[in-house]
């Protein structure tokens, strides 16, 4: 009896048996990512799309720029929120403007936005309603050009390229303390020319659009986008720069904080750059100013996760005053207007309802005491001509 062919079948057979294994652990690991997926795919139809609205990212509220790093939507419409035909949190502005208006720039982040507040609430309102007691018969309009997660570079950059045409006759810039963190952060994909000037910021994903071999699947996507954050938070910690941890984000501006002056410094130089623009024009500049919560009350915001989530601790004030000595020195040297409204603040008899419970933005009441506060400063310094 012959055995050799007892073991090529005997070989044949394992052969056989590895592969339908190997088939069958391809069609379990597919199985496996098909469900997954279906999990994916159902919380992305339960959330009204917070998953699959990344695919398309310039279609949502915000959208990415070559230019100036991200902007708001034009036209985008909401139930509480609508843009204007420039993407600003405005009414639609007349272009070239009308003879006898008198035109005051708002610019800032999510606070000049007015991050969860209503159209009729903003600052920007209020400081239009303060100062048309003071304009007739000349017409008043306050634009807000807030946008979520600026700075004095990016606004540097959107006045340069796009806000110019509005004619404005004072540009009001309102310095938040999370500044300093976001310039370290789009400095990074600063172009300058040869001497120093910022002349664009690219949104980094849109270097990144390049064909892929992998499937658009949402899970594929999710965890992308975890990996890219964790190697953002990991190149923070090891070059020893605050530009992307949230627990980093007030960190100059907190008790026992670092100085930070260079990188202070860093993020006030635009605004050098934008003072220079407009002075070009003759076109006054002023510089404002407001706290976050914890730089007013120990009981402001006192709601999870905000204060947890950004490292300030809870039931606690920040009362060190250096980042406002900081901008108001900064100021002095470059004869720029500056006006800082935290003793306002300090001084209310409920400053703690200044705030929302659950996020660090203004109340209403904390945009109608900002709004008289700029409003004041305004009329007060003579910044705008109600005799021309």
């Amino acid at each position: 009896m012959s055995t050799s062919g007892t073991t090529a079948d005997d070989g044949a057979g394992r052969g056989t048996h590895l592969v339908l294994r190997l088939l069958f652990l391809i069609g379990l690991g597919f199985a496996l990512l098909g469900f997954v997926e279906s999990a994916f795919i159902a919380y992305d139809v339960w959330s009204g799309g917070a998953l699959s609205a990344a695919r398309a990212p310039d279609l949502g509220f915000g959208i990415r720029s070559w230019t100036i790093h991200h902007a708001l939507r034009p036209g985008y419409v909401s139930p509480n929120v609508k843009t204007n035909s420039m993407g600003l949190r405005s009414p639609e502005v007349a272009i070239p403007k009308p003879s006898g208006t008198l035109r005051v720039l708002l610019l800032g982040d999510s606070f000049t936005f007015g991050l969860r507040a209503l159209d009729k609430d903003l600052f920007a309102r209020r400081i239009e309603e303060r100062l048309k007691e003071k304009a007739a018969p000349a017409t008043v309009e306050v634009i807000n050009a807030g946008v979520l997660s600026y700075c004095p570079l990016l606004e540097y950059l959107q006045y340069r390229q796009q806000l110019h045409i509005l004619e404005p006759d004072l540009v009001v810039l309102n310095f938040d303390m999370s500044d300093v963190q976001d310039h370290l952060a789009y400095s990074r994909d600063l172009s300058a020319s040869a001497e120093g000037l910022p002349l664009f910021v690219t949104e980094p994903s849109l270097r990144r659009q390049v064909p892929s071999a992998m499937p658009k699947l949402l899970l594929f996507e999710w965890l992308g986008r975890r990996i890219q954050g964790i190697r953002g938070r990991v190149q923070s910690t090891l070059e020893g720069v605050a530009f992307v941890r949230d627990q980093d984000r007030y960190l100059w501006a907190l008790d026992g904080g670092p100085d930070m002056d260079a990188e202070a410094k860093s993020t006030m130089a635009p605004i050098t750059d934008l003072a220079a623009l407009l002075r070009h024009h003759n076109i006054p500049l002023a510089l404002a100013t407001y706290p976050q919560p914890w730089q007013v009350s120990a009981d402001a915001t006192p709601l999870p996760p905000i204060r947890g989530q950004y490292g300030i601790g809870y039931n606690t004030a920040h009362l060190n005053d250096r980042p406002f000595r900081k901008l108001a020195a900064f100021a002095a040297e470059q004869q720029i207007p500056f006006v800082d409204a935290t003793p306002e603040f300090r001084r209310d008899t409920k400053p703690a309802s200044l705030f929302l419970s659950n996020d660090f933005h203004f109340s209403a009441a904390g945009h109608a005491l900002y709004g008289r506060v700029v409003s004041d400063f305004i009329s007060d310094h003579r910044l705008l001509r109600f005799d021309r």
